[in-house]
């Protein structure tokens, strides 16, 4: 698990680098919006990065505390705060798949020699992040907890969409949904 939390830190404190960044890239684009949709959308983006540094100020030194403090007998479903860093973990996987798209995004309008250079940067290193995240937590949780089902798979469920940047996924027909005691399928 140590192995696993030496690349965590490193690749939630890249992130975190990498949304600073962004976020003051995003700055001026706000405040000199040539309209409100363009205003409201590049805030609204902005708006869950600053949430997601907020996470990550606590999800940082939970990993660190994990590293430093915490004996291999610490890493156990029967230990709440290692039960908290997994759910930190995994609610983070999904950010960083949602910081992935936020780039994306920024790379339909931010064609410039010199924000595109950057932005193509971030989103490697994000993409690169985001898949290691993925598998590592995939074999954790598999480790830990053998009925654990990730809410968020079906994000790559038929493809990876992140996979190209700059192409739009393939449509996918829409799952059917229904209700049942207790969950909304």
């Amino acid at each position: 698990m140590n192995e696993e939390l030496s690349s965590f830190y490193q690749v939630f404190t890249t992130t975190k680098d990498a949304i600073e960044q962004f976020m003051g890239m995003l700055d001026p684009v706000i405040e000199h919006a040539a309209d409100d949709h363009e205003r409201l959308y590049y805030h609204h983006i902005y708006e869950e990065e600053e949430q997601r540094l907020s996470r990550l100020d606590v999800l940082i030194p939970l990993i660190h505390k994990f590293q430093t403090e915490k004996q291999e007998t610490d890493f156990s479903p029967h230990n709440n705060e290692f039960n908290r860093l997994l759910q930190e973990l995994n609610l983070e996987k999904f950010g960083l798949h949602n910081f992935v798209e936020h780039l994306d995004l920024a790379l339909f309008s931010f064609t410039d020699e010199e924000r595109s250079t950057l932005l193509n940067k971030l989103r490697a290193e994000a993409y690169e992040g985001y898949q290691y995240v993925k598998a590592k937590l995939a074999e954790i949780n598999e480790r830990f907890d053998h009925d654990y089902v990730d809410p968020h798979a079906h994000h790559d469920e038929h493809h990876d969409h992140l996979a190209s940047p700059g192409t739009p996924p393939a449509v996918q027909p829409p799952k059917r949904k229904g209700f049942t005691v207790g969950r909304l399928i």
